[in-house]
């Protein structure tokens, strides 16, 4: 269980965690990345001709004053900046120098483009980046800290801010023009005197605002970056605890119901035919425990029958064996007259014509015991089959009046079955309808209820009611007669069950209207290419 969990739990987090955690080997990211290139590049082309064009009206030294002009109209930055700033990204920078739109994945998304053959490039952001939405969140509140800064003594802003800091998570603190860092004097360049935000050396997103000319207000924002990862550790901790648990609620039923049908297979396996699967409907294995129980039911109805069949045959093997015993110790006694020793070797003829024809017998129903083959199974026209047997049969047995009907719609349509299993079936009844006959044996081919139909009648002794349900048994006879290769040994029927088995279909006898036997073979028209 624990394997199959592992693996469930990798295939559902694995591609959650690309999602959540981009990086450069991410192939999510990569895929963002090439159809945000697609997009962007199509939308805003027309921004940048029409910004290039207008550049071109003005000397290169007045660029920077008309892009800051036009930067106040967009939502995100807008600025020229030197070719140079590019160059650590070979790839970019030959696609900037080139005069290609270029976009850039990152934080923020962005395209560049150099203007005509100079080497400044237009850079236009596309979303908005961390750093300028924790400018945004805190340009207010910055701006009233610094006024009211501004209405007290400055004597007393740094008891002021250390006072604040005891009440607020983040630290405040007060810089002069000498004291800021690099950083801060080139994000102060383009926006003098203005609230700004910058990335420290060590990645922490700073802020600064004006209080007076050489003051500024600092602030140190590591606090919104922290709480953003609590936030989301704590929203993933949560996520992956709720679906393993989840998961553990459909693996565990699975992984019992799997243990179970394998300790019910392994006991199976081991000798014990009786044991069965056992699952709830709602359970995800109940089919393959359904298919699991019908194959142990076939395979137990097929080993009794055949332990029946091998009980009946070494009952049936010996009255011929004996008979062919006796037979030859007779002939080898010297005081036996020859006309009689002339007897036993007729005897010894007739028992080994019943072995064989026991034997024979038995490998047909042993082969039509097994599950059907669908290699036996064709498209034929039986009906033409059907009446072509008919009147061999009445050749053979011209003492006997032969009718046969045969259904309109049966005569040309191709039938999907075992023809030589099912023809085999036919002569049975016929040979054994032959045998009580006394002068009738009627046939019929036709379709009911969606079955088709073989009908054989004769005008015999029939089959009581009481015997019709033993009849199709192996080495079955009425009246217990005794068995023997001139009137068969009681397989006849019993092959002709199995071959029925194999079409999904059945055999029935009941009283005839002449009150002699009449057999019916009934199968499915709907039969499909998997019998049973």
């Amino acid at each position: 269980m624990i394997r199959a969990f592992s693996i469930l739990w990798l295939a559902v987090f694995i591609p959650i965690a690309l999602l959540l955690f981009p990086t450069a080997i991410n192939p999510v990211q990569h895929v963002t990345e090439y159809f945000s290139e697609g997009f962007y590049k199509k939308v805003y082309t027309v921004n940048f001709e029409m910004l290039t064009e207008k550049l071109s009206n003005y000397p290169q030294e007045k660029w920077q004053p008309v892009i800051k002009e036009y930067e106040t109209h967009f939502g995100y930055p807008l600025k020229l900046q030197p070719m140079s700033t590019y160059q650590s990204n070979r790839q970019s920078y030959d696609a900037i120098q080139g005069g290609e739109i270029t976009f850039l994945f990152g934080d923020p998304m962005a395209l560049v483009q150099r203007v005509g053959k100079s080497d400044q490039v237009i850079y236009f952001a596309l979303n908005e980046s961390t750093e300028l939405a924790v400018l945004n969140q805190a340009k207010g509140t910055l701006f009233l800290a610094a006024e009211d800064l501004r209405n007290h003594p400055q004597s007393q802003w740094v008891q002021i801010i250390e006072n604040t800091n005891t009440q607020i998570p983040f630290r405040i603190s007060l810089k002069k023009d000498d004291k800021l860092p690099p950083e801060a004097k080139e994000a102060l360049t383009n926006k003098p005197r203005k609230i700004i935000s910058y990335t420290s050396t060590n990645g922490q997103i700073e802020l600064l605002a004006p209080v007076i000319d050489n003051v500024w207000l600092h602030i140190e924002d590591d606090l919104s970056h922290l709480t953003q990862i609590k936030l989301i550790a704590t929203v993933c901790a949560f996520f992956v605890f709720f679906i393993s648990i989840a998961m553990v609620m459909w693996v565990y039923p699975l992984w019992r119901d799997l243990k179970r049908l394998v300790k019910t297979a392994n006991d199976f396996g081991q000798g014990l035919l009786s044991k069965r699967a056992s699952t709830t409907k709602m359970s995800v294995i109940s089919q393959l425990s359904d298919s699991f129980n019908k194959m142990a039911d076939n395979i137990e109805r097929l080993i009794a029958s055949q332990r029946e069949l091998t009980n009946a045959v070494a009952h049936d093997l010996r009255t011929p064996l004996y008979r062919l015993r006796f037979a030859l110790e007779m002939i080898e006694d010297d005081q036996i007259a020859e006309e009689q020793k002339e007897k036993y070797r007729k005897t010894v003829h007739s028992s080994i014509e019943d072995l064989d024809h026991l034997i024979n017998q038995n490998l047909l129903l042993s082969r039509y015991t097994r599950v059907a083959d669908i290699s036996h199974f064709s498209e034929c026209c039986f009906a033409e089959q059907l009446l072509d047997e008919i009147e061999q049969f009445k050749l053979e047995h011209p003492e006997l009046e032969t009718r046969f009907y045969c259904s309109p719609d049966l005569k040309e349509r191709s039938l999907f079955i075992d023809n030589k299993g099912l023809m085999r079936a036919i002569k049975n009844l016929l040979t054994n309808a032959s045998r009580f006959a006394q002068s009738e044996i009627n046939v019929s081919f036709k379709i009911e209820d969606q079955q088709y139909k073989i009908i054989i009648e004769d005008d015999g002794c029939g089959v009581p009611v009481e015997q019709s349900k033993y009849i199709f048994e192996p080495f079955s006879q009425l009246d217990n007669q005794e068995r023997g290769s001139d009137k068969g040994h009681g397989l006849g029927l019993a092959i002709v069950k199995q071959i029925m088995n194999w079409h999904n279909g059945s055999a029935t006898v009941d009283t005839s209207a002449s009150q002699g036997a009449r057999f019916v073979l009934s199968w499915p028209t709907s039969l499909n290419r998997q019998p049973k």
